[in-house]
């Protein structure tokens, strides 16, 4: 039996000569034939061959060839089972590769969208052959041609609106040449929405065409809607980029990571990038803090302040906000705001000045209803406490205020009230009321929104203008009432020459009917129609010409028309400062004919006024040589020059003297007033003491005073001074003024004898305590031979007052007149401290006399 475990000869054979093989080819290459001949002789001999060299060597070269031969065969096996299995492997992996395109088919083929496909082939084609047509795959139901059934990426457009075609169309081509990727949304003519998509699949070019009418629609209308996001997201990056603004953003801890342009600009910074690294702050450090503490409880926060920007000083509003992973800011340039409201601040202020000089009450309330400005006739007309209002109180309270210190009007309901007040803060109508305060006052309120928020009240005090309102309009009514009754015919004509303004009596004075002159008739009509009543028609004409300021001279003018009716009319033309003319007219026909007759009346009492002067004059002058006699002879029977007389003899005699130097008085007053009626009277001037004229006048009363039991009295200092006048005359007006208080004073009665020293008048004065004078002939006591009985029932000849008056007004004085019924009576008489000459004085106006008919105290 052969051993299983020994190899078969012929493999034994081979292995030796393998190992032949390897052992000569392991030998070094700088081995030698020594080392080949110790090596050779081994080899043999475990083959079995004889060492013998030259059988060796050739031994050795078919063992050789065998040796390769076998190599050879063991390789070819080899490789053929190699081989095998590798064609085996690819068969396995076509069959896969045919499943997974068999399946991938039918994906596509139930795939519910059309799919184009072109192969490099069509891709070489040209445009428009058959070879150039794509596959087609995919649900194309609502896609191919109902005609034919067929479908063409051609006939694909024609089922486009065309601006999708076009777009599609050119897309499609930029694939298929370019490989360019795209993505749009177009739409049919029947109104379907297909989402296109085209991409580059190795060496060929895909188009999806997706149906997106309905669900898909919303998942495409919400892709268009992220990719619209998406590209406004960098319009709006690139917009802040370019603001003119500085606009940042920050991390969590405050860092920037983002700047645009015009941050760069204004930290001086090359680029945004490097504003990042480098870390420019735009703001100040105070600056940032406070933002950081207003965002601890916040999400937005704003401040302004001063930054340098660019070089500049600038003042900017600058805004930072929280969001999701840090804080976004910007800052805004507000330098010329900052001016304006500056400027604004200023003219403010002004107006406030301005405001506070008013008269008006001025109020304004903030949109917070708050009062915020007030002017000084404001706290005068409310009579508010000033440190009250700088409290600001709100609107209503100032209301409530006014309403506890009745300083409103009075209402039914105040609540209501108020609160129809407090609706101007939201209404665009203006306010405009009067408040009947319960002191009296009424007030007018005006109220109106404030342009910068709020309501500004006007407080005026029209109390006194309505009064005057009032006035006025009564005034009118009655000038109306007083024009239209007047006796006179008045007529006002305008500027534009109609008449305006008339009353009755011009109606009648002119025969114009009143209904034509309610029509504001022009002047031209006017005197057309009262033409036949002017004699001449230039004073017509000249009228209308005044009426009309033909000249342009505007001046006043009178005049008298003799009208062709016998009557006779004055009139006179008056401008008006508003441009206007008045015109009056009246009938003085009556007049003219009383004057005529007054006249010749007053011609006749003048000659029988000069007759009886002349008379009285004469006959005082004839009566003047008897009485000299009878004085003569009177004081020789007296002085008993011719024999004794007996008691009764010297009674009739002291009667016949004391009545001839009565009757010679008055003939001498009669003789005075005559000279003085005609104005030939002159003054003897010089230095007048005035105490020495009291002291005569006291010297003369004295007797007729003491014998008539009347209580004399001198009230005037000694340092009365001096005064120009006649003496003479002086002292016959107190002589005069004596005598008629001694007349009319009983047994008990006072006269005072006075004088007073005032800066440019010596005033001197007789007072009594005697019966006094009535009311009724108070006007008259001064006038010539007006006289009244006194104590002893005897009239006097009524000359010595009126001979006081001339006498004074001679001096350039006046006389004044207090008198009382049962109290007395006392005459003053004010003469000048210096007069400058009769001639002078005799043209002075005169002072009329003063009466005082009231009761009086009298010294």
């Amino acid at each position: 039996m052969t051993d299983k475990r020994m190899p078969p000869a012929g493999l034994r054979l081979g292995s030796s000569v393998l190992a032949l093989g390897t052992a000569l080819l392991a030998a070094p290459a700088s081995a030698d034939t020594l080392g080949i001949q110790e090596t050779l002789p081994k080899a043999l001999a475990t083959l079995g061959v004889p060492a013998e060299p030259v059988v060796s060597l050739y031994m050795l070269g078919a063992l050789g060839v065998a040796a390769f031969g076998v190599l050879a065969a063991v390789a070819g096996f080899r490789a053929a089972r190699v081989a095998r299995r590798v064609a085996l492997a690819r068969e396995q992996e076509l069959a896969g590769l045919d499943a997974r395109l068999l399946a991938a088919e039918s994906i596509l083929a139930a795939e519910p969208d059309a799919v184009f496909i072109w192969t490099p082939e069509s891709l070489r084609a040209a445009p428009g052959t058959f070879q150039s047509r794509p596959r087609i795959v995919g649900s194309t139901a609502t896609l191919v041609d109902p005609a034919s059934g067929d479908l063409d990426f051609s006939y694909l457009l024609t089922r486009l609106e065309p601006e999708n075609a076009g777009r599609l169309n050119v897309a499609v081509q930029r694939l298929r040449t370019r490989g360019a990727r795209f993505s749009l949304h177009v739409q049919s003519l029947d109104g379907r929405t297909f989402e296109a998509e085209g991409r580059p699949a190795g060496a060929l070019a895909v188009l999806w065409l997706r149906d997106v009418t309905g669900e898909r629609a919303e998942v495409s209308r919400l892709n268009e809607r992220i990719r619209q996001a998406e590209s406004q997201r960098a319009r709006f990056e690139e917009h802040l980029m370019t603001a003119p603004f500085p606009t940042w953003r920050r991390d969590g801890d405050g860092k920037l990571i983002w700047v645009n342009d015009a941050y760069a600009r204004a930290v001086d910074a090359p680029s945004p990038a490097d504003a990042v690294a480098r870390g420019l702050e735009l703001l100040g450090e105070e600056v940032l803090a406070s933002l950081r503490r207003r965002l601890l409880d916040r999400n937005r926060a704003s401040e302004r302040t001063h930054a340098i920007m660019a070089g500049e000083r600038r003042a900017i509003e600058v805004f930072e906000q929280r969001v999701a992973d840090g804080l976004t800011g910007l800052a805004v340039d507000v330098s010329a705001l900052e001016a304006t409201e500056t400027e604004l601040r200023r003219h403010i202020e002004s107006h406030a000045a301005t405001l506070d000089r008013v008269t008006t009450a001025v109020a304004i309330c903030g949109p917070d209803k708050r009062l915020k400005f007030r002017n000084r006739a404001f706290e005068t007309l409310w009579g508010l406490d000033p440190q009250w209002l700088d409290s600001e109180p709100t609107d209503s309270e100032m209301l409530d205020e006014l309403r506890a210190q009745r300083r409103l009007p009075e209402q039914a309901n105040f609540q209501a009230w108020k609160q129809a007040r407090m609706e101007l803060y939201t209404s665009l109508d203006p306010l405009e009321e009067y408040w009947h305060l319960p002191d009296g006052r009424t007030i007018k309120v005006l109220g109106q929104a404030h342009p910068f928020g709020g309501v500004i009240y006007l407080y005026e005090n029209v109390t006194e203008q309505l009064n005057l309102e009032s006035s006025y309009n009564t005034l009118a009514r009655v000038q109306r009432e007083t024009i239209d009754h007047l006796y006179e015919g008045v007529a006002v004509f305008g500027s534009d020459g109609r008449l305006k303004l008339s009353n009755p009596a011009y109606a009648r004075i002119w025969n114009l009917a009143p209904e034509a002159l309610s029509s504001e008739p022009h002047v031209n009509d006017i005197v057309e129609a009262c033409r036949p009543l002017f004699s001449d028609a230039a004073d017509a004409e000249n009228l209308k010409a005044r009426i009309m300021m033909a000249s342009g001279v505007r001046s006043q003018a009178t005049g008298r028309l003799n009208r062709p009716d016998g009557t006779v009319i004055d009139y006179a033309v008056v401008p008006l400062p508003d441009g206007a003319s008045l015109l009056t007219y009246v009938d003085v026909t009556d007049s003219i004919r009383m004057e005529l007759a007054l006249r010749d009346r007053n011609d006749a009492l003048e000659t029988a006024d000069r007759l009886k002067s002349e008379f009285i004059s004469h006959v005082s002058y004839q009566l003047r040589t008897p009485l000299t006699n009878i004085l003569g002879f009177g004081e020789i029977l007296e002085a008993e020059m011719f024999g004794e007389l007996n008691p009764k003899q010297h009674e009739y005699t002291q009667g016949i003297l004391e009545s001839s130097d009565t009757l010679l008085d008055i003939v001498n007053d009669i003789l005075d007033l005559t000279v003085i009626e005609a104005g030939a009277m002159t003054l003897d001037l010089s230095d007048v003491e005035i105490s020495g004229v009291i002291r005569a006048a006291e010297e003369f009363a004295q007797r007729p005073a003491q014998k008539s039991r009347i209580v004399l009295k001198v009230a005037a200092p000694e340092d009365l001074g001096i005064i120009r006048a006649d003496e003479k005359r002086i002292k016959q007006i107190m002589i005069n003024l004596l005598s008629n208080a001694l007349a009319f004073t009983s047994p008990g009665d006072t006269i005072t004898i006075g004088a007073e020293r005032l800066e440019n008048t010596i005033q001197l004065y007789v007072a009594d305590t005697g019966d006094g004078i009535k009311p009724e002939f108070q006007a008259t006591v001064f006038d010539r031979f007006e006289s009244r009985a006194g104590q002893d029932r005897r009239r006097g000849a009524g000359l010595g007052l009126s001979l006081v008056r001339s006498f004074v007004e001679l001096h350039g004085g006046w006389v004044t007149l207090e008198s009382a019924p049962d109290v007395g009576t006392r005459v003053t008489c004010h003469l000048p401290v210096r007069v400058a000459g009769a001639a002078l004085l005799s043209r002075l106006p005169a002072p009329d006399v003063q009466f005082s008919p009231e009761p009086v105290e009298l010294p």
